[in-house]
């Protein structure tokens, strides 16, 4: 599927309070996921000069599994602290995702990184929120906006948490890189 993503991330102090203030806005959770990214570089691209991302993700939740691979292109990022990109996703059968793995690995792409995140999902009409543990690293909130009526949704929450949560323009991967950290 072909779109363009709008999210903020924030690296949380008080995960219950974090919780707490998304369920107030009117976010119902959906369900708790253990997601596998793994970051491919390109063979002839430096992707981290570029700006962009390819992800093969595993994502095993209470409900479901789900295997997508995911191309993700350069970030811009907004003064109120939304970044927007492109982002080309492909939702596979778990045998697809393995199949399509090997065809990238054996083009000459290799796994720079995985990132392990436990997440919790919380929807709403316009607004999802992903309340993350990166493993080995800490707790982040990323307010994915969905329609144009989230973002002023996104906006009250920002607020609200302004005391308790620092604005990251940081991509998972790249925290991984820089903390070393991720397992």
């Amino acid at each position: 599927m072909t779109s363009r993503e709008r999210e903020v991330k924030l690296q949380i102090r008080d995960y219950e309070k974090v919780k707490e203030t998304i369920l107030r806005a009117g976010l119902k959770y959906t369900d708790t996921c253990l997601e596998e990214d793994y970051y491919y570089s390109h063979p002839c691209i430096d992707l981290s000069t570029t700006d962009e991302a390819l992800r093969a993700r595993k994502r095993r939740c209470n409900s479901s599994e789900h295997y997508t691979i995911t191309y993700k292109g350069p970030r811009l990022i907004e003064e109120s602290g939304l970044k927007t990109r492109l982002e080309l996703e492909v939702e596979l059968t778990s045998s697809q995702w393995g199949i399509i793995r090997s065809i990238i690995e054996k083009l000459g792409f290799n796994v720079v990184a995985k990132v392990s995140k436990a997440r919790a999902l919380y929807t709403s009409h316009c607004v999802n929120a992903y309340l993350d543990e990166l493993l080995g690293v800490g707790f982040y909130l990323e307010l994915e906006i969905k329609c144009e009526s989230g973002e002023e949704l996104v906006k009250k929450i920002l607020v609200e948490l302004s005391s308790s949560a620092q604005l990251v323009h940081e991509t998972y991967l790249e925290i991984c890189l820089k903390t070393k950290k991720c397992t």
